[in-house]
């Protein structure tokens, strides 16, 4: 009884022992970077950590597939004692958290970047303006690498470029390209390759490009890049120097699986990242002048090329401005000395203009002198009458208060006749400037009627004065405008010499007329019974130095119709209805009823 329940026991004894002594044994973590898939990686190094379990009984190694992100995390917290990674994700980690290499694989995938697409390509420059799907911008396979051969070829290439990021695992960047979200892709060498042996309905429709025929002869894959070191099997700071060495040995004792050898040189991955200034060799410090110069050279070219320009094109637009300034201010100067001109000239020629009325003037009162001596010569004749006639009857002893008081007034009333006749003569003749106010047209019509009387009556030409009861007042120049009546009177009476006594008249009327053009206003005509004008007199009628006179200049109806002209007038010549004589019309504005 007691030896078969000690057969019994002794498995189940074994059996604890054997759990006992792995709960004792020391766990191992090797964190292995997944780049395809979480089975793929721990497959793939597998083999590695089979043969540190049998080197080495005392630990329990445990390979652990991790992204970049997780491999930084687990190293910061001192959860991994070796890492297995990229060539690219070895330096950061070396730089961040002082992993130190004790070996590098030999075979397995290449270290290598493949650009795959649906179409054809011979040329990296052809991804410009194109969609470059990545698995990660840290990912030195599946980004960095590519970056830098792009770089080589165009500096400006990696700008020109759309970077569609993926994430893992690698084979995303290839269904990126399939999905059409993406015009081509990076992938790490013969990865393509074997996905398409694995999947080939899949990932038939890619393609990988050998743009390194170099590197594709050497992994016997089309290969875009040049070939890095392989992967790294690095120690974290915290693991044991004792242990690193044993586990070293170990895998350089390795006769099948996962092959490795002593620690390879990893400058060229430095010298990339440095070239790319990227992770360990971002720059962090104030940029020199060289360095900043030898980035952005092909723009400071461009720059300094513009500045030049623009510097050029400154200068000759300064020049422009300048001639042209010095031109417009000639221009200014030669307009205001014409200014200038204009000025005296026009000031001359209203000088010359007033002469002319005032000659004009002179010369009608000429034509009207002997008329005025002869109304003048009345008064006075009837003044030396009385005082003789006073002077007899003085001497004679025969006269009254009565027949003083009556002489004193006729030879006063004789001589304010008289008087108001020179008045009027110097107000007519005087120089003035001119000077417009609310004019009663029918008090100037009766004006000239007292200087142009004593022409009319010597003649023989009747008078009709024909005046409207409501003519509005005209804004003008009183003198002006008496000018020009007695200037039209005295040419109604020269041309009516030929005109039998009892046919001469002269018909003055005036009355309110609206011009359709010009507004309200009067209008005032002088109708004589003369001799009259041809057509093509007429045609000439107040032309300056034209007159049907014998001895006339041609001033007096051209200077007539200036003044009517000036006053926003008009005048004109018309043949009567019954043929015989001429009739000369004048149309004047109206002006204010309130100021007058």
């Amino acid at each position: 009884m007691k030896t078969r329940l000690l057969r019994l026991l002794g498995p189940l004894v074994a059996l604890g022992l054997a759990t006992t002594a792995a709960q004792a044994r020391d766990i191992v973590r090797i964190g292995v970077l997944d780049y395809w898939h979480t089975e793929h990686s721990l497959d793939q190094w597998q083999p590695t950590q089979d043969a540190l379990n049998r080197a080495l009984p005392d630990y329990d190694f445990r390979i652990e597939g991790l992204d970049l992100y997780a491999l930084d995390t687990g190293l910061a917290e001192h959860r991994l004692d070796f890492v297995i990674t990229n060539p690219g994700n070895y330096a950061v980690l070396e730089h961040d958290h002082g992993i130190s290499r004790i070996a590098t694989a030999q075979n397995g995938l290449p270290v290598a970047s493949t650009v795959i697409t649906r179409g054809g390509m011979e040329r990296l420059t052809e991804l410009a303006g194109k969609r470059l799907a990545i698995v990660a911008p840290e990912a030195f396979g599946g980004f960095q690498v590519i970056w830098s051969e792009m770089q080589k070829v165009d500096p400006r290439l990696p700008a020109q470029v759309e970077l569609v990021t993926t994430g893992y695992p690698m084979q995303r960047v290839a269904e990126a390209v399939l999905a059409g979200r993406a015009d081509a892709g990076v992938l790490r060498s013969c990865m393509l390759e074997d996905l398409q042996t694995s999947y080939p309905d899949r990932f038939g429709a890619l393609t990988a490009f050998a743009l390194n025929p170099e590197a594709s002869a050497t992994t016997q894959c089309a290969t875009s890049s040049a070939i890095y070191p392989g992967w790294p099997f690095a120690k974290a700071p915290q693991t044991t120097p004792e242990l690193a060495k044993q586990v070293a040995v170990a895998l350089l004792q390795m006769k099948a699986g996962n092959l490795w050898t002593v620690p390879l040189d990893y400058q060229p991955v430095h010298e990339l990242m440095r070239e790319l200034q990227i992770d360990p060799y971002a720059r962090t410090v104030p940029v020199s002048v060289q360095e900043f110069i030898d980035d952005y050279r092909e723009w400071l070219i461009v720059f300094a090329a513009a500045l030049m320009f623009w510097a050029l094109y400154s200068v000759r637009i300064e020049t422009l401005v300048r001639r042209r300034t010095r031109a417009l201010d000639e221009a200014n100067a030669h307009l205001k000395d014409e200014m200038i001109e204009r000025q005296r000239a026009e000031a001359a020629d209203r000088q010359h203009l007033r002469e002319l009325e005032h000659v004009a003037r002179l010369s009608i009162l000429g034509e009207m002198a002997s008329s005025i001596a002869h109304e003048l010569n009345q008064p006075l004749s009837a003044i030396s009458n009385y005082a003789q006639g006073c002077l007899l009857r003085i001497k004679a002893g025969r006269f009254s208060e009565e027949d003083m008081k009556r002489a004193s007034e006729e030879m006063a009333g004789q001589a304010e006749r008289a008087a108001l006749v020179v008045k009027r003569i110097r107000a007519f003749v005087r120089k003035r400037e001119s000077q417009r106010a609310p004019v009663d047209m029918a008090a100037l019509l009766e004006d000239s009627a007292a200087i142009y009387a004593a022409s009319t009556n010597r003649a023989g030409v009747s008078v009709d004065l024909a005046l409207a009861d409501d003519l509005p007042p005209v804004m003008a120049d009183r003198v002006q405008l008496q000018q020009v009546i007695l200037n039209l009177v005295q040419n109604a009476i020269d041309a009516m010499e030929e005109t039998p006594p009892q046919e001469r008249g002269l018909i003055i009327r005036a009355a309110r007329h609206d011009d359709p053009s010009r507004g309200a206003g009067l209008c005032l005509s002088v109708r004589d019974y003369g001799h009259g004008m041809t057509p093509q007199a007429m045609e000439h009628f107040a032309e300056a130095f034209y007159t049907t006179k014998p001895e006339g200049v041609g001033l007096g109806l051209a200077l007539s119709r200036s003044i009517v002209e000036a006053h926003e007038g008009w005048m004109r010549a018309e043949q009567p209805e019954d043929g015989q004589g001429l009739r000369v019309v004048i149309w004047l504005p109206a002006g204010d009823q309130d100021e007058l």
